[in-house]
């Protein structure tokens, strides 16, 4: 399968979100979604929701840390892509341009410490396989 992100998207570890669809004018539902992996730009996500190919919609996200939380109350995104598996639905989300500068920051801010935690699981994972070898 070709690649159709414009950069590498990581994994997850500890992003936890919801998605946020209107309900009437002033309503909105909150439902829980399985974050797959996490850009600044966008991510991939798996859960039951109505979204279709296109729609708008807002997210909450949570990097949960030892030291604390980063949060992201409001991203407004969008549903770039929709790929059906026999069991379920993944999201591809990307994030909106016109989001507040604080929102991209902290988006940006997430995406730095995951890719720093990846690179330092990598490094660990590499040093125990050399040990056992």
């Amino acid at each position: 399968m070709q690649e159709r992100r414009s950069r590498q998207r990581l994994p997850s570890i500890r992003v936890t979100a919801r998605v946020g669809i209107k309900r009437g004018f002033l309503g909105r539902d909150w439902l829980n979604v399985r974050v797959l992996d996490f850009s600044n730009r966008g991510l991939a996500f798996t859960g039951d929701v109505p979204l279709e190919q296109d729609d708008s919609f807002q997210m909450s996200l949570r990097l949960s840390t030892e030291t604390g939380d980063f949060v992201v109350e409001k991203a407004n995104a969008s549903v770039s892509n929709i790929r059906n598996l026999s069991d379920r639905r993944i999201y591809g989300v990307r994030f909106a341009d016109d989001n507040p500068a604080a929102t991209l920051a902290s988006l940006e801010r997430i995406e730095g410490i995951v890719k720093r935690y990846k690179e330092l699981s990598s490094r660990i994972f590499r040093h125990r396989s050399g040990k056992e070898a």
